[in-house]
């Protein structure tokens, strides 16, 4: 069978073309590989859920309390998938590319097609909460309790792409944390798969809840940086919540996703 590769570019262009005819099961397929953390496909509903807590609420204590982790799952996340709802209910507001894209792909999949730059209060309005969406549904995906076995270094293929980028993981664990304590205000710090460097790995930041995707790129670990991640249990130590958060890592699912975003389809 023979694979054909694009870029951002080409991929964005296949993507709306698919949304002008009505092949939307093409459509829902064509970018799959950008989705790496589950949920991919909305509810019954027709809505985006809001993911439940993999893990109990205390279990990473003492690294994240308790009570950060309530509000920021069922209170942050939640405010983030509702908004995320409502803008797509509404598509009357949305674009007309955006319109037919919406309820027939993966979120991860319309915000690679959104320009970078919105263009409108109402495109503002889906970027801001649907990338909040997606980079909480990463981030909560991506831990685990202290002492699972997830908690290890990284193996296998996306050890060979640490290595091959940064040189080794202590110096990946640098840049990221560099990255993390150097954003100014509230934001994220992100390892991310390159599509058009190879699959190459690169860490980066963003502000607020700019999403990775819209510059291309597929994240596959991201570390929140707003004070509600942390302010509770760190107050105005940001840098002590971003070095325990290495503690609580779940490496397997940061692997799979690495393989997932890696797979031609």
């Amino acid at each position: 069978m023979t694979t054909i590769a694009f870029g951002r570019t080409g991929m964005r262009a296949v993507i709306l073309a698919l949304a002008v005819c009505s092949g939307f099961a093409a459509v829902a397929t064509a970018p799959a590989k950008l989705c790496v953390y589950e949920p991919c496909a909305t509810n019954k509903d027709g809505k985006w859920p809001l993911p439940p807590l993999p893990y109990p609420y205390d279990s990473l204590v003492p690294h994240i309390d308790n009570k950060t982790m309530h509000f920021h799952h069922d209170i942050h996340f939640a405010g983030y998938t509702n908004k995320t709802n409502k803008a797509l209910s509404e598509r009357g507001n949305l674009p007309p590319y955006l319109e037919k894209l919406a309820g027939n792909m993966s979120l991860e999949g319309m915000m690679y097609v959104v320009e970078s730059e919105p263009d409108s209060a109402n495109l503002t309005y889906f970027v801001n909460n649907g990338g909040g969406y997606l980079n909480h549904k990463m981030y909560f995906a991506t831990m685990a309790p202290p002492g699972s076995p997830g908690q290890r270094e990284p193996t296998g293929a996306l050890l060979d792409a640490i290595d091959a980028q940064f040189g080794n993981f202590t110096a990946f664990k640098d840049e990221m944390t560099s990255q993390a304590k150097s954003v100014f205000g509230s934001g994220w710090a992100f390892l991310v798969v390159d599509p058009e460097n190879s699959n190459g790995l690169l860490v980066t930041s963003r502000p607020n809840q700019n999403s990775p995707y819209m510059d291309g790129v597929i994240p596959i670990l991201g570390l929140d940086v707003w004070e509600h991640a942390y302010y509770l249990e760190y107050g105005p130590n940001r840098g002590d919540y971003i070095d325990n958060w290495w503690q609580v890592l779940n490496w397997t699912m940061v692997e799979k996703a690495y393989a997932t975003a890696t797979t031609s389809s």
